[in-house]
């Protein structure tokens, strides 16, 4: 969220509140945030999910709705199956998950054995997954 609002205010872009929909992180979060953005007056040309379950879900509302994919591009974060699983298969932004895994195994078994507490921040780069559920805006 702060990547996408930091990006909008580097662009001079307003923030739009109505864009921003609050919800878990499950398929039907994702059909009813579709539902809400897709019935909007102003209907956005993108939807970008959280994760690829939401993705999914909002997949799912679009073509419920009656609605062309990509016309509308929806994009997922994790490249999970379900952005393989999908029709069509979704564009998302891959992390490294076993990495991920590897990390934190290795910070939790090293403060067991050092008793160190302090936190320690680990980043990682997320890929771009490019699929059939994107396109530019016409």
């Amino acid at each position: 969220m702060e990547g996408y609002k930091a990006a909008l205010t580097q662009y001079d872009i307003t923030i739009d509140p109505s864009l921003i929909i609050d919800g878990e992180y499950s398929f039907e979060s994702g059909v009813e945030g579709a539902k809400t953005l897709i019935s909007q007056t102003n209907r956005p040309t993108a939807i970008v999910s959280c994760n690829d379950e939401i993705a999914a879900g909002a997949l799912f509302a679009a073509r419920l709705m009656n609605i062309d994919i990509p016309k509308l591009s929806i994009t997922g974060f994790e490249d999970s199956p379900f952005s393989r699983q999908t029709w069509p298969k979704l564009t998302t932004a891959h992390q490294p998950n076993n990495k991920i895994a590897e990390d934190a195994a290795s910070l939790l078994i090293a403060q067991i054995r050092n008793g160190n507490d302090r936190d320690i921040i680990k980043l990682y780069t997320p890929e771009l997954v490019v699929r059939d559920s994107t396109k530019r805006p016409s």
